[in-house]
């Protein structure tokens, strides 16, 4: 324990919380922070599949020397307040200069399995035989559900901040690897903390939620101008895992399997999307990048949940680069035309829509049972090679299915659908004042199409 000096607990864990603070402000989920709340530090993010759409991560900040029985202790509280609000925190962190020599491994042993896994990500035998080892250890400490509890919630964090000085590096350390563009003066990165310490330190903030946007003002005030905030962006999730802490995740990976998916497309997929978008509203964003990975409905439900008509704009990142929603056509220019086939319907029937690109859904349908005068199909031979392109012809796709639906006065649709993803983001993304619409998934096994989710 050689090193250590006796810190006050309260100013431990302000400044832990401050040299935290730049990396979470470049995480746009991060929507502020709490001294003294329910916890020593809390920090809470936009969550779009938690249960209260948030969640917190705790943090107990102890400056003093611990006994293997207070770590015990400590952890228990940690379990009493997961039995107690089930499903509010993400992680719960103890926040300590040294753990226990006995214990050291709880911190070590984590930090080189996390460390290790994206090296080892292709070898999934070797993951789990670290995470194996690891809970088997923890278990043996602390036998389940404890054991169980602290592998999957809590994390040991060494931290030995003995004085403001050290405090102060750590912060300029932190902020320059979150924001490295910035080139500030030595004086204004000590006015920042300043001003930050004094925030976090006055009796009005105490056990009081420190936003986002308050922590943001203090900082910019103390600088001098703006911080280089990154834009919004949406990364969706796929089996791949492919995780990106700097942008707003939400967990499709569900999903990815399409038509053979078993889970609830409304309530897994469509209702976090939606309040996704109620979340942005309220931030004011009105643009989003989307990238990842996924299925054609998930990506038509994406571009419907941000559509044009409640104010986003997308930017769909794409193999070819970004394509954006708002990339109008060109009035002279000339585009690919849809091959289009009207169906013979009364008015007030259910309308079947097929839409391909490249290849032709049409032939599936008809082969599964559908009249081939009952459906209304749209066909593309050729690639759609730009975000213009993709903005006329989902123009000229929408205007068409609008004008028959009115006619016809149709309320409901079937839709099916066979193209790039981003397409699919586009068209959604332009499904305004639509009748209600059933998306449907292609099954390779069975050659037919699975409905996965509404859209009203």
């Amino acid at each position: 324990m050689g090193g250590i000096i006796a810190q006050d607990g309260f100013e431990y864990q302000i400044w832990d919380g401050l040299a935290r603070l730049p990396a979470w402000l470049g995480n746009p989920a991060f929507e502020g922070m709490i001294f003294e709340g329910l916890e020593d530090l809390e920090a809470r993010f936009f969550a779009p599949l938690a249960p209260h759409g948030s969640v917190i991560d705790r943090h107990q900040a102890k400056s003093g020397v611990l006994k293997p029985a207070d770590i015990k202790e400590i952890v228990e509280g940690f379990s009493r307040y997961n039995d107690s609000y089930p499903g509010t925190a993400r992680t719960h962190i103890l926040v300590t200069p040294v753990v226990p020599a006995t214990l050291a491994y709880m911190a070590k042993d984590r930090d080189r399995v996390r460390k290790a896994r994206p090296f080892y990500d292709p070898f999934t035998e070797i993951k789990a035989q670290f995470d194996a080892k690891f809970r088997a250890d923890v278990v043996d400490q602390y036998p389940d559900p404890l054991g169980g509890f602290v592998v999957d919630f809590v994390d040991f964090d060494e931290r030995n901040i003995p004085d403001e000085k050290i405090a102060r590096s750590l912060f300029d350390s932190a902020f320059h690897e979150a924001f490295p563009a910035l080139d500030l003066k030595a004086s204004q990165l000590r006015k920042v903390f300043d001003d930050l310490l004094a925030m976090a330190k006055a009796n009005h903030n105490i056990g009081s939620f420190l936003t986002r946007s308050a922590l943001i003002q203090c900082i910019e005030t103390a600088m001098g101008g703006d911080l280089p905030l990154p834009p919004i962006a949406l990364h969706i999730l796929s089996d791949r895992r492919e995780s990106n802490p700097s942008m707003l995740e939400l967990d499709a990976s569900a999903f990815s399997a399409g038509a053979a998916s078993t889970a609830d497309w409304q309530q897994g997929l469509l209702t976090p999307l939606q309040r996704t978008a109620t979340w942005l509203k309220q931030q004011g964003a009105a643009r989003l990048i989307v990238q990842g990975s996924y299925r054609l409905s998930a990506g038509f439900a994406l571009g419907w949940s941000f559509r044009s008509a409640t104010g986003f704009d997308i930017d769909i990142v794409t193999r070819d680069g970004v394509w954006a929603t708002d990339d109008r056509p060109q009035a002279d220019a000339t585009y690919a035309q849809w091959d289009v086939s009207d169906p013979q319907l009364a008015a007030g029937d259910v309308l079947t829509v097929s839409i391909g690109i490249l290849r032709d859904p049409f032939g599936d349908l008809v082969a599964s049972g559908i009249p081939a005068e009952k459906i209304q199909r749209f066909h593309l031979s050729v690639p759609v090679t730009s975000a213009k392109e993709m903005q006329a012809i989902v123009g000229q796709l929408k205007r068409h299915v609008s004008d028959l639906a009115a006619k016809l006065q149709i309320k409901k649709l079937r839709l099916y659908y066979a193209g790039p993803a981003q397409f699919a983001v586009a068209l959604g993304h332009r499904w305004n004042a639509m009748p209600e619409t059933a998306l449907h998934e292609f099954n390779a096994e069975t050659r037919d199409y699975v409905a996965t989710l509404t859209l009203k």
